[in-house]
């Protein structure tokens, strides 16, 4: 066993040692020269992470040879417009005679890609403003711009970057000041631009595997607390087969940023292991993370105090395991002492940090790397140098700067152009704009639920928060709003699941979707906690419902779905004309317009303003934050275990975990004191007054669905709700749920809900 793999002790014991730099098998290493982010989280580098004091003409993209120890400019920021700017993430061409970078000018600029040859010839900006940049700023605030960060060459000549083209923000928070990007692609020229993604959270720095396929890092979150679902994912450079890699299952709140694959393991990858806040530029841990082992159910021992040693089957090896994230502490990083035990500390004056890690081969690793303990993570401009590590004790100095700060070490050499990964798709379907998926067995990996059990798969879309639902009035409360769930979730419909477990059928493409196996009832059983971007026409595959998106589907030529066209999706009972829904199968769901009337109808009678019947109040009232039958249901988790995100609007924030694999049953109807007490009439509390006869089967199946959307209360982002704001104002027209909200709601609101005046 390694060092890395005994934790601190054996890198204690390790005597210090060097390498020979001219046997690394290339000459020169190319590396970016400026000073740290400033940004305050680990996402907000495009936001806050450069200052006005950031920019200097020194900035530049830097070559080191590594036999004279002398380095030589390529391009500086003296050389780009305006005379000055902030250069950020670089990516070498296979060739390895070129780099792409990100570049801003000025503090009100926006990030935009720019390529340069090695020998500095060649300078060329390659993306620009979209065309419609004034109305995508006019929808945020005066002044504000799009940004293109961390480019990478594809293999096909075009480049893949990171970009807030797509207007996306940070779900938490009301101001929506926090942007969230997604993948893009484009030609070598910079034309035709094309979203690869449509994330609602942020997704960074992409890079080529040797199979063609690009690895990224993605944020993301569906009924899991917010700050624990931190990933790696893989998709081709068409935007087909998008595939988690790892973390998943992690309940932890480590953030697995800028993976760079291992030369010759491609099960295996590097990347920095850092914590949600604070940042300058995404610092902490470097990781090994070994994903052939295959994915975990579950992470190390949440209570083990040093999650780093005693788990032989956590795929995570520390190869800087003086420093490392706590498992349930976002803020920070934890340092080892001479004494051997670690302190916290937020502004990482206590040891080292790394980041930006880069594979020489399977053992030595380039890093960036904060050289003296005692310097302050992001406010001392050369605290940085590149350095090499292997995970065993080598921690040798390759180069440092007297003024700056050195970034993103990467070899010059070139690399073998990965083949293209080609993906047939459907014409029918892609022309729909449609994907088709096949299940072979729903059963499999649902541990104790029983064969025949699961009759139909809903189809979710977890919707992405525009720019334009900006909370802008106070006091004031929207889903918009860090206090209400997250996001709002549409439902597309339902599909049949075959006797044998299989499903075919087709989905929405290019939209977050995920899905729910229900029973009979059309109650959930289990929950896909996470959501995949299907591109039009392309055909997937999975095994079953088993938390562990890698595993290989085993279809066959029997299976009963696959005899037949794919199901198209379709209405639940209750929405069915002849029992008075609307017909149609997508559904927004409204706390207020789709549950509160039935508590009306059947429920206040007992439960209403006088001496409610078992202190439960269910009546429709309007309240700071919504109304009160939502919060009496949500603060005695009646409708099922709240992830404690939701609940912060009465017991603040709750920790944000929640992230490891669950079982079936665990969330939604069968987890729900409510449900249990609507259906099971040998309930105890059924003894008196039976309240399984209360609702009909249209209302149950109403209120199931909607507890199965773990407390959703609005449909949109947008709007407001507030006693003040109850009386319309004809200077600023409301929010009214009650008019007609279904044809108010949308399933893209970033096309239909920019026109109403009290969205600009």
């Amino acid at each position: 066993m390694d060092a890395a793999s005994r934790g601190v002790e054996g890198v204690a014991a390790a005597a210090p040692r060097t390498v020979d730099l001219r046997r690394l098998g290339f000459d020169e290493i190319v590396f970016v020269k400026r000073k740290p982010y400033s940004s305050d989280h680990y996402y907000t580098d495009i936001n806050n992470g450069v200052s006005a004091d950031r920019f200097a003409p020194e900035n530049g993209i830097y070559v080191l040879d590594l036999r004279t120890g002398n380095e030589r400019p390529v391009v500086t920021a003296a050389q780009m417009p305006g005379g000055t700017g902030f250069i950020g993430k670089i990516s070498l061409s296979f060739d390895a005679r070129r780099v792409v970078f990100d570049f801003r000018e000025h503090p009100k600029a926006g990030f935009r890609i720019w390529e340069v040859s090695l020998d500095g010839s060649g300078l060329r900006q390659i993306s620009f403003p979209p065309e419609d940049e004034a109305e995508k700023a006019a929808r945020w605030r005066p002044g504000w711009h799009t940004d293109d960060v961390h480019p990478c060459y594809l293999p096909d000549g075009g480049i893949v970057f990171s970009s807030t083209r797509c207007e996306h923000t940070i779900l938490c928070g009301g101001s929506a000041h926090l942007v969230a990007p997604n993948l893009y692609r484009m030609n070598a020229d910079g034309s035709q631009v094309q979203p690869l993604t449509r994330s609602p959270v942020s997704e960074f720095c992409p890079v080529v595997l040797d199979d063609g396929r690009v690895m990224y890092h993605r944020w993301e979150y569906v009924d899991r607390g917010a700050r624990v679902a931190k990933t790696i994912w893989a998709i081709n450079p068409d935007g087909t087969q998008a595939v988690q890699l790892f973390g998943l299952a992690e309940d932890t709140t480590t953030i697995y940023m800028y993976p760079q694959p291992i030369p010759g393991r491609p099960d295996q990858f590097v990347c920095v292991g850092t914590c949600h806040y604070p940042q300058g530029g995404c610092l902490g841990t470097i990781l090994r993370v070994d994903i052939g082992t295959g994915m975990q159910q579950r992470g190390p021992d949440p209570d083990q105090p040093d999650y780093r040693q005693g788990d032989p089957g956590y795929p995570v090896a520390f190869l800087t395991p003086e420093v490392f994230v706590q498992r349930r502490a976002e803020a920070g990083w934890h340092f080892r002492t001479p004494e051997g035990t670690f302190v916290h500390d937020r502004d990482g004056q206590r040891g080292h940090l790394f980041t930006h890690p880069f594979p020489v081969d399977d053992q030595l690793v380039l890093v960036s790397y904060k050289t003296d303990p005692a310097a302050h993570y992001k406010n001392v401009p050369n605290a940085y140098a590149i350095a090499l590590i292997d995970g065993r004790g080598l921690r040798q100095v390759v180069h440092a700067d007297p003024s700056f700060s050195c970034w993103h070490p990467t070899p010059v050499r070139p690399r073998a152009t990965p083949p293209v990964p080609v993906v047939a798709r459907e014409p029918k379907f892609q022309a729909e704009n449609l994907a088709v998926c096949v299940v072979n067995n729903v059963y499999q990996g649902m541990e104790g639920v029983k064969p025949g059990e699961v009759k139909w798969l809903r189809i979710n879309e977890a919707l992405p928060r525009y720019w334009s639902t900006s909370r802008r009035w106070q006091p004031s409360l929207s889903s918009s709003s860090w206090k209400a769930a997250l996001w709002p979730r549409v439902q597309w419909g339902v599909v049949p699941v075959e006797p044998d477990g299989s499903a075919h059928f087709v989905v929405p493409a290019n939209r977050a979707i995920f899905f729910q196996t229900l029973d009979a009832d059309f109650r959930e059983v289990q929950r896909e906690r996470t959501y995949i971007n299907y591109a039009p026409g392309e055909v997937r595959a999975c095994s079953g419902c088993h938390g562990q998106g890698h595993r290989a589907a085993e279809l066959t030529a029997t299976s009963l779905a696959l005899t037949r066209a794919p199901s198209r999706p379709q209405p639940q009972p209750c929405d069915l004309a002849e029992n008075g829904g609307d017909g149609r199968a997508g559904q927004v769901i409204h706390y207020p317009t789709d549950i509160q009337p039935i508590l009306d109808r059947r429920c206040v009678e007992c439960h209403g303003a006088e001496k409610p019947a078992a202190d439960l109040r269910l009546t429709g009232e309007v309240t700071e934050f919504y109304n009160t039958s939502y919060e009496q249901l949500a603060t005695k988790q009646l409708a099922g275990p709240v992830i404690s995100e939701f609940r912060s609007f009465t017991q603040g924030d709750q920790g944000n975990y929640n992230g490891a694999y669950l079982p079936p049953k665990r969330l939604g109807c069968h987890a729900s004191p409510l449900a249990a007490l609507l259906t099971d009439a040998q309930h105890p509390k059924n003894a008196k007054h039976d309240h399984t006869k209360m609702l009909t089967s249209m209302e149950l199946m109403i209120l199931f669905r909607w507890i199965d959307t773990n407390y959703q209360f609005y449909g949109s982002y947008f709007g407001r709700q507030h006693p003040r704001w109850l009386q319309p104002d004809p200077k600023s027209p409301e929010y009214d749920p009650a008019v007609d909200f279904r044809r108010k709601a949308t399933f893209d609101e970033a096309t239909h809900w920019l026109a109403p005046p009290w969205h600009r």
